[in-house]
Parts: structure tokens; C-alpha cells; sequence
């Protein structure tokens, strides 16, 4: 049996992302926005990694390693 507990998913939700879009890094918490696709995959239209503007400069990240926050629940 192979273990995947760190294996890295691409949903299909990362592949589209449009700019200006906020985005968290899984690997260390790093905030960032969308600036544009850096690479495309095989099929010419999804993600394989992004330009992310951050707080530190632009890096490139790849559309598993990232997730988008959702709502905060403050009471």
C-alpha cells in the first residue's frame, strides 16, 4: 500500500485562478495574490504553477501548494 499522507493534490479548483486572487502557501503559511499563470499544463488552459505577489516579492508556486482561505468565523 503507498502512503500519500504528503503527497501533494491538485484540486481542480487551483488550476483556474483568476489575478488578484488571495492565496495561502501549505508549505509555510505565506499570504499572497494571484498575479498571473507562470506555467500551463499539457492542455493549454489550467495551472500547473502561479506568480504569487507576497509580502517578501513575487515567487512562483505550484497550484497544489496553495489553498484559499476561506471566511473567518469572528464572533
Amino acid at each position: 500500500m503507498t502512503n500519500t499522507t504528503n503527497a501533494t493534490h491538485t484540486t481542480k479548483t487551483n488550476r483556474r485562478l483568476a489575478p488578484g486572487t488571495q492565496v495561502v502557501s501549505r508549505e509555510d503559511g505565506e499570504a499572497g495574490r494571484i498575479a498571473r499563470v507562470s506555467t500551463f499544463r499539457r492542455n493549454g488552459i489550467d495551472a500547473w504553477s502561479y506568480l504569487v505577489d507576497t509580502a517578501y516579492g513575487r515567487e512562483i508556486w505550484d497550484a497544489g501548494d496553495l489553498f484559499l482561505p476561506g471566511p473567518r468565523n469572528e464572533a
